[in-house]
């Protein structure tokens, strides 16, 4: 690179002398107007095949940061990507320091040589997938990565980032809770709380506002069941016709306080009886968060207090009792939506290709939400939600995880696409667990058969949803899951091999003992069998028997698959429109 073309002298001349300028500071106006030129000509430079020196780094740097991204919308995202006619692209995660290895590689690979000079971002499928790979997993890049990652691959590789591996939680101020007293006379008390309660709601500036107002029982209330049912039968009468209330928008609920483990599930279904036998449909729970809610921050739902088997239990006695079982604090879908968006702005901003965001830990329906308002914002580039198969979904009314996670990512690809969304990421989250896509003969951390793979991308194919799929895949799995035909893969183990840890961000991570680099060979190996797998899907089918026969032939033959598939890429090309 160090002997391509420098940037405009002149041009870098004008912006130190604007920023030079006197005491009251430099012309704004003038300044970005120049750092734009430098970055338009940086993307017309490479985008021409010529190799920018490496004169030009400094001053884009420096472009990137003033004007915070590059200067100009690109035409092009990540669902303009035609994979039915080029193959699954390849995505390779990566903080920038092998950027110019990934996009060497996408040039060795048996496609990269087939197109030759015809190397461009929307044919090539190779994409580096800006992420800082910590001892934890995945963690975002930030504005130094963007600029690396932007300076080797634009104009000439697609670019890639999740902007988060979880959506950051806010939840709306706690509904009122009304503590039901002990003595004789505590339905009267009762009453009179419940209308203090309900008063601000009923008697809203503009009209009433929806509320439901819950009531709770000492946890060492001598009451009987019977009592207590009777009590809230009468509570829920006086909401109801008392006139403390607008009981079409304004309920009566239960709330409850659970301990951890089977006492706390016997608790909350007890609870669930309770409320149900009451004629009340909301209950609430509070509860100890649980220890392995708290390792990961926190886990979605009623997960965070008790296991996923007894939440099960819960979900289904309360279904089956028409109560509408939440934790106690609510998710602010709307703030979290506001959140995502942020991150997703930058990465368009900065000119890259696809944003992909985490959902997790929300439930469905709050999936629901936020995908709505981000694809909204999106409409005319490409954000992808992510669906992470080692945690499953939660809705009102089932757990999806174990043996159904395949069923719970069926429901969550029909939410996104009602949505219009146009790609998702189905992918593992917690990778230093060991947790793997694809399960394959008794590997305890692989979740998805590729039956089920297959099963899920037809669907989503049906729904107008493209999939794009990660979590340790192999090359040799990438084979397999390029047989279905799908839209592309994401891989980081599997094209890197060890390295000393290095660079400031790295050194103050205290799990990380070795960073991930990624090598040339292990790339265009992976791309290669993905490539094959292509070309033994049923996408191809059109392609000469002859060619379709010795790839088979081939297997897993990277030197031979790296002689035959050339000349099937071009063949392909010349059937396909």
């Amino acid at each position: 690179m160090a002997g391509g073309a420098g940037p405009d002298v002149a041009r870098v001349a004008e912006i130190g002398r604007l920023l030079n300028s006197p005491a009251e500071g430099p012309d704004d106006h003038r300044l970005g107007d120049a750092y734009r030129e430098i970055l338009r000509s940086f993307v017309s430079l490479a985008a021409s095949g010529d190799s920018p020196a490496d004169s030009w780094r400094g001053v884009v740097h420096e472009a990137m940061a003033y004007l915070g991204g590059q200067p100009d919308r690109l035409h092009f995202s990540m669902a303009d990507y035609d994979h039915r006619r080029y193959g699954p692209f390849l995505a390779v995660s990566n903080e920038g320091g092998g950027a110019a290895i990934i996009r060497a590689a996408a040039a060795a690979t048996p496609k990269g040589q087939a197109l030759g000079d015809q190397n461009a971002p929307h044919t090539t499928g190779v994409a580096v997938d800006g992420e800082r790979l910590g001892g934890v997993g995945e963690v975002p890049v930030g504005p130094d990565e963007y600029s690396d990652i932007w300076f080797e691959c634009v104009g000439r590789m697609l670019m890639t980032t999740n902007v988060g591996s979880r959506a950051n939680l806010r939840f709306y101020r706690r509904a009122p809770v009304v503590a039901v007293a002990e003595g004789a006379d505590a339905l009267d008390q009762a009453k009179g709380a419940l209308k203090a309660a309900f008063d601000p709601y009923l008697n809203a500036l503009g009209g009433p506002r929806p509320v439901t107002v819950f009531v709770q029982f000492a946890a060492d209330s001598a009451r009987s069941d019977a009592e207590r049912t009777a009590l809230l039968r009468a509570l829920a009468g006086y909401v109801q016709d008392g006139g403390i209330a607008a009981p079409t928008i304004q309920q009566l609920g239960l709330s409850v306080d659970i301990g951890p483990g089977q006492a706390g599930s016997d608790a909350a279904i007890a609870a669930v009886d309770l409320a149900a036998a009451a004629g009340l449909r909301h209950l609430a729970i509070d509860g100890v968060v649980r220890k392995e809610a708290d390792e990961v921050i926190s886990q979605p739902g009623l997960l965070n207090y008790l296991p996923p088997d007894l939440v099960a239990g819960i979900l289904d006695r309360a279904e089956s009792k028409s109560v509408d079982v939440t934790p106690i604090n609510r998710v602010d879908a709307d703030t979290v939506a506001r959140e995502v968006w942020s991150g997703l702005n930058t990465t368009r901003a900065m000119g890259w290709d696809l944003g992909k965001y985490a959902l997790y830990p929300l439930t469905l329906e709050q999936c629901d939400l936020v995908v709505q308002q981000v694809q909204h914002w999106f409409a005319d580039w490409s954000a992808a939600p992510v669906f992470y198969v080692d945690q499953g979904i939660v809705t009102e009314h089932r757990l999806y995880t174990g043996a159904d996670t395949a069923k719970g990512a069926e429901a969550w690809l029909r939410m996104v696409a009602r949505h219009k969304v146009k790609l998702v990421l189905i992918d593992t989250v917690d990778k230093s667990r060991g947790w793997k896509l694809l399960k394959t003969g008794d590997d305890p951390k692989g979740i998805l058969t590729l039956a089920e793979i297959d099963h899920l991308n037809t669907v989503a194919e049906g729904l107008g949803v493209r999939v794009m799929w990660a979590g340790g895949i192999d090359a040799a799995q990438a084979y397999e899951i390029g047989r279905l035909g799908v839209f592309g893969l994401y891989v980081t183990t599997a094209v890197a091999e060890p390295a000393p840890v290095t660079g400031d961000y790295y050194q103050r991570d205290p799990a990380l003992t070795a960073l991930k680099h990624p090598t040339l060979q292990r790339i265009v190996d992976v791309k290669t069998m993905l490539e094959a797998g292509f070309f033994a899907s049923p996408v191809t089918s059109a392609l000469p028997a002859d060619l379709r026969a010795k790839v088979a032939q081939a297997g897993s033959d990277a030197k031979a698959l790296a002689t035959i598939l050339p000349a099937a890429w071009r063949a392909w090309w010349a059937v396909t429109p």
